[in-house]
């Protein structure tokens, strides 16, 4: 029962940690409010985490582990390379619609001023690019190219995430909307759009089109000026 309870209180304060740095920002969230919103005392906070730093690392840790399964998770080598983009593009909205605000606080909080963090970050680049680097030479791009790489790499989260930070940020605004006349009349007909199922599959339906004639026509490009 003991270690149940330890349990549930780490989580509390990690989902409330969770909750206030995607809402207002890693920098303005201090351990007080954590400690208040999982009602905790300050002391479990630094026996758990050791302070929020400690917090912040676990978050993205957990984020970045779940979005390496969903890129990770392809169909395999049989799979047609349009087969495999569109599964990986599918499984990054399932994460993102799954952990939207995990995500919005590692994606968007950069400390760089603190080297833990900008550590555990630099680590996560460097698995995703060897992680991803397979994939793009099955494309025919030339990975050793700086331009194209920094142009493709990170481009289907990097869309996604602003997708989904955009979408997180509209409903803040919508639920406060009824504090002001203007903005509930401006905001009603958005208001009404429904991030369902139907919606993520055309939506991804309609990345992976767009992705994959890109990455072709870079490619296509690139074998025009090799003749």
């Amino acid at each position: 029962m003991a270690e149940e309870q330890k349990k549930d209180s780490k989580q509390r304060i990690f989902d409330a940690a969770v909750s206030l740095f995607a809402r207002k920002g890693f920098s303005a969230v201090g351990i007080r409010e954590i400690a208040k919103t999982a009602h905790v005392n300050i002391s479990m906070i630094n026996y758990y985490f050791g302070e929020k730093v400690g917090i912040l690392k676990a978050i993205i840790d957990e984020c970045y582990d779940k979005y390496y399964r969903a890129i990770h998770d392809c169909g395999g080598e049989a799979t047609l390379r349009e087969e495999c983009v569109q599964r990986i593009i599918k499984n990054l909205i399932a994460f993102f619609r799954e952990n939207t605000e995990i995500a919005m606080v590692s994606f968007n909080t950069i400390p760089v001023d603190i080297p833990a963090v900008l550590e555990i970050k630099c680590r996560w680049v460097a698995e995703e690019r060897t992680m991803t680097t397979p994939y793009f030479r099955e494309f025919g791009l030339n990975t050793d190219d700086p331009i194209q790489m920094n142009f493709i790499r990170g481009l289907l989260t990097t869309i996604i995430t602003e997708h989904f930070r955009c979408r997180y940020t509209w409903e803040h605004i919508v639920q406060r909307a009824g504090t002001s006349h203007v903005m509930k009349n401006y905001l009603e007909h958005d208001a009404e759009m429904k991030y369902d199922d139907h919606f993520y599959e055309q939506f991804a339906e309609l990345l992976t089109k767009f992705y994959i004639h890109g990455v072709r026509g870079i490619s296509h490009q690139l074998q025009s000026n090799e003749k």
